[in-house]
């Protein structure tokens, strides 16, 4: 009898690595590639996603709504913070962007693979309830070589968000707090393929993962 029980929870768990969908959550500092590694691990695997956040700011041109964002009015994002339907929520440049529960759950359950992309203080403020609620859930902090390379990758990039506005204080104390995270990856200067194989590899693993203290 107890040898046919052990094969039963063993064909058991081999079906849901089948259908499971695990999550990943990546931070790091700002020129640290995150976006690049994260599009280029979907566009290699088409049972990866990308977590689409709930915002209350207008749609722009071009933007669909299910694809980039959850478009909802103010009231509607705090009417479901009252009923604390996200994970997180953050209020930036007066709009508000979260990541609603439901939302993971229902891409999850189709066994799909979700990368999420969260600032540094977004994972430490949700480290503990991301796990309990998703317990196939990897952090992972994404970072350059050194200081100097993510600040010269901003001012090449020029962008909104480049090197004028990069806080080099924030810069150093984001890079202090990778020991809050599961794996780290280094995304070095002309190896971005290491680093997608890297992040592919956490996302194959964690779907092998048996999870401890199992009853």
């Amino acid at each position: 009898m107890k040898a046919a029980k052990l094969n039963l929870d063993l064909k058991k768990e081999i079906k849901t690595q089948l259908q499971r969908g695990v999550l990943v959550i990546i931070s790091g500092p700002s020129g640290a590639g995150k976006d690049t590694i994260m599009n280029e691990v979907i566009k290699r695997d088409k049972n990866v996603v990308h977590m689409v956040t709930t915002t209350s700011r207008p749609k722009r041109p071009g933007e669909i709504h299910g694809r980039d964002y959850y478009f909802i009015s103010r009231e509607e994002f705090e009417q479901l913070i009252a009923k604390d339907a996200f994970i997180e929520w953050v209020e930036y440049r007066g709009n508000l962007y979260g990541g609603q529960k439901k939302h993971l759950e229902e891409t999850l359950a189709l066994g799909k693979d979700i990368i999420w992309r969260i600032d540094v203080r977004g994972v430490k403020n949700i480290k503990d309830k991301i796990k309990t609620l998703f317990p196939y859930t990897a952090l992972v902090f994404i970072t350059a070589i050194s200081l100097d390379v993510l600040q010269k990758r901003l001012i090449k990039r020029g962008s909104e968000a480049g090197w004028q506005n990069w806080n080099l204080n924030m810069a150093v104390w984001e890079t202090k707090q990778y020991k809050e995270f599961d794996y780290l990856i280094v995304n070095q200067d002309s190896k971005l393929d290491e680093a997608v194989k890297d992040l592919q590899a956490i996302i194959r693993s964690l779907r092998l993962r048996i999870l401890e203290n199992k009853p």
